[in-house]
């Protein structure tokens, strides 16, 4: 009997394990990582799910097939490392891409999502499409990026996974920008 006991401690003991990992895997870039502003851009307020979370789009969620070797050989779910730059306002924009991992600069870990071959941009996906909210909440902030600019706060780690942290009018992020340089000049 006491080892049939123990058989089920080491289940329940493996499961708990593998569910504990999935966490701390997921929230690694918010505990470690370089913080990253990108813009959001509005997505069809048409979704099926709306109410519960936010569906968000990013200017860097489509990329130009240019900065790739050979586009038309890339597959679906490939990933690939989008580089960044921080412009004035704090936001950080496309710089490039590629299929190997940058060696300095901010970057984003992505995956291509059904590339074609007429098509001068390939889709991307980086994992950070949906904020989840509370329901009242999740609606005036859809309604906030459908009317504006929003900046989406992105944590991302040394791998270039990013998690998604919050979700800002971007004129908070150039009030922040511009009272820092103020700050810098005295």
């Amino acid at each position: 009997m006491k080892f049939r006991t123990w058989k089920l401690w080491l289940v329940v003991g493996a499961q708990l394990a593998v569910l504990v990992n999935m966490v701390v895997l997921a929230n690694l870039p918010l505990w470690r990582g370089q913080e990253i502003r990108l813009a959001t851009v509005p997505i069809d307020p048409r979704s099926l799910f709306r109410g519960d979370y936010v569906v968000l789009g990013y200017e860097i969620s489509n990329i130009p097939k240019r900065g790739f070797a050979d586009p038309d050989n890339l597959r679906h779910g490939e990933p690939v490392y989008v580089r960044l730059w921080e412009d004035k306002t704090g936001v950080h924009r496309y710089f490039g891409a590629g299929l190997e991992v940058p060696r300095e600069g901010p970057f984003l870990r992505g995956r291509l999502q059904y590339p074609r071959v007429h098509d001068e941009t390939f889709a991307v996906r980086y994992g950070l499409e949906a904020l989840f909210a509370a329901p009242a909440t999740a609606k005036a902030l859809e309604q906030q990026v459908r009317e504006g600019e929003m900046v989406s706060i992105v944590m991302v780690d040394a791998d270039g996974k990013g998690a998604l942290k919050n979700l800002v009018p971007l004129t908070d992020i150039v009030r922040t920008t511009s009272d820092s340089e103020q700050v810098d000049e005295r």
